[in-house]
């Protein structure tokens, strides 16, 4: 049995939280309250759906930032960052992942504040990084919820005016994609069982996406596929917004350039 079985959360990195804040909005999204990374000049804003989300991760405080995003958004620009695969417990994924003969890490205790409803909250996590993996200008790394309650605290974040209900894949540029697709069985084995990770040579992607992939990385995440409930919603709410985007039989399209870095495309669960 592969040691990891499910996503927990995607992260795009972007340049200015507040500004791909006021853009996800747009794009139809429901967004938690702004989370700090402090002594990092980095936060967050996440997108919850019922066994994922997405994390928006931007800098704050330009003068003060620092660590890996800051470091990736100078590099490299805005765009997908990471991908958290989910776990129960952090000591057993790593007894799993060593035993598949992948190098991990030690588990990292981290945490981050969280006022709701007039309360001073910490949010814990235990990660376990994995850092001999290749896939390239992806961090990939186990994510254990010490207080999931905190989390997915109000359900109303789950609810999105753009009806969607979940991440169904995430799309990755690379070269090698048979070197890169045997550590990805390592991994998750055939797949993960609430979303799909599909790694391809940029030329097939380009193909796919056409035009909308300008302004994604030449490498690395470049696109991800949400559910929704209502295409047609969904391409509403975008013209209303006046957000660019084209429209499929089976799905609509942001190009990445209107998201910061990676191409949203919904489609109907």
């Amino acid at each position: 049995m592969a040691p990891l079985s499910r996503l927990d959360h995607v992260i795009i990195a972007v340049r200015n939280l507040d500004e791909a804040a006021a853009t996800y909005r747009r794009l139809g999204f429901t967004l938690t309250p702004r989370g700090l990374h402090e002594g990092r000049g980095t936060g967050n804003h996440c997108i919850m759906f019922k066994d994922s989300y997405i994390e928006l991760m931007g800098i704050v405080d330009e003068t003060g930032a620092k660590g890996r995003l800051a470091e990736r958004v100078a590099a490299q620009g805005e765009g997908g960052m990471g991908i958290a695969y989910g776990a129960d417990d952090a000591d057993t994924a790593v007894a799993a992942l060593r035993a598949a003969g992948i190098a991990a890490e030690d588990p990292n205790d981290l945490s981050r504040p969280l006022d709701l409803d007039s309360k001073h909250e910490i949010v814990k996590f235990r990660n376990v990084m994995m850092p001999g993996l290749t896939l390239p200008n992806v961090i990939q790394f186990v994510c254990t919820h010490l207080t999931p309650e905190l989390t997915r605290a109000r359900h109303e974040w789950q609810l999105h005016p753009n009806s969607a209900t979940g991440v169904s894949g995430i799309i990755i540029a690379a070269g090698d994609t048979a070197k890169y697709e045997t550590e990805a069985k390592a991994l998750y084995g055939e797949g993960l069982r609430n979303a799909s990770i599909t790694i391809q040579p940029r030329t097939k992607i380009e193909a796919c996406y056409g035009t909308a992939l300008k302004g994604a990385p030449d490498s690395g995440i470049v696109a991800l596929s949400i559910d929704v409930n209502e295409p047609d919603a969904a391409a509403a709410m975008l013209s209303m917004a006046k957000v660019p985007h084209q429209e499929t039989r089976s799905s609509v399209i942001v190009p990445a350039a209107s998201a910061h870095g990676i191409v949203i495309e919904f489609a109907e669960v």
